[in-house]
């Protein structure tokens, strides 16, 4: 079947690709020219974040389980979301303070007379390598997990686990697009925001059928972060879900993620041109 990719694109995707990982590689450099201070900082933000993970092993000393889910369950909730946030952490970092700091400075304007687009531009301008922290301590989590659960490791399931954290990755790099913009009115990324990334990250790390049906409702069809781990856990496990959520929506996680990213993109799109430059 021939491409659908009309041949003059690819060069400019492929282009476009290799700037990207020479801008994000000058990044790290910078990041590494301090050795010493740099696995420092990895280490710190490894311990600081595997916290999160002994708060819940403390809970599951006291009580057992929690909804009938067992300690090694909760770490495949946890280790998928984890991993996943702290991928998009790291991607997209550039959404963050430093994004508040160009639309206070009106250094956005630069941003707007360059050939690539604006949204290349801030997802290019920054990548914190410390961040791998995070999903060092994640994977070690996963890693406990895995042997201690009952799965059939059957192709469909073995490529289950990485496609569910893409799909995480992508609606929470979501997430972090939709607080950006919102700069564009606001100045500053609302807290808001945080409630549902950094929040959201805790949340996801206990199973969905604790919560209320409009927090269930809420996180399943408006901002899907219940896509992050739960449908997946739940084909993994063979469980099934006391309010009769079907498992297989496990296999819809990467269409929701690339729909939510999307979205995100299109609002990007509504900020940018509403944006009012300094005129300095």
């Amino acid at each position: 079947m021939a491409s659908t990719i009309p041949s003059g694109a690819r060069p400019k995707l492929w282009s476009t690709i290799g700037l990207y990982f020479r801008l994000i590689g000058a990044k790290i450099r910078a990041q590494m020219q301090y050795k010493l201070s740099f696995c420092f900082d990895l280490i710190g933000f490894t311990l600081s974040s595997g916290l999160e993970f002994v708060v819940i092993a403390i809970l599951l000393n006291r009580f057992g389980a929690i909804a009938g889910w067992n300690i090694a369950e909760l770490a495949l909730l946890y280790g998928m979301t984890s991993i996943a946030f702290g991928l998009a952490e790291m991607l997209g970092r550039g959404f963050d303070a430093p994004f508040e700091k160009l639309i206070q400075e009106g250094s956005f304007d630069t941003l707007l007379i360059r050939p690539h687009g604006s949204f290349f531009l801030v997802l290019a301008s920054e990548c914190q390598l410390r961040r791998l922290g995070r999903i060092i301590q994640s994977i070690a989590v996963l890693s406990y997990a895995l042997p201690n659960l009952s799965i059939a490791w059957t192709a469909a399931n073995l490529t289950l686990i990485p496609l569910t954290i893409l799909s995480g990755t992508l609606i929470y790099l979501g997430l972090m697009v939709i607080g950006a913009t919102l700069c564009f009115w606001t100045i500053k990324t609302p807290e808001v925001i945080n409630i549902f990334t950094f929040g959201g990250q805790e949340m996801l790390s206990y199973p969905l059928s604790i919560y209320s049906r409009w927090m269930r409702g809420l996180f399943l069809s408006i901002i899907p972060l219940g896509f992050v781990n739960y449908p997946a856990a739940l084909w993994l496990l063979s469980r099934t879900d006391p309010y009769g959520m079907p498992s297989c929506l496990a296999w819809a996680a990467p269409i929701v993620g690339m729909l939510f990213l999307r979205g995100a993109l299109l609002f990007w799109q509504i900020g940018v041109s509403k944006y009012q430059s300094t005129g300095s």
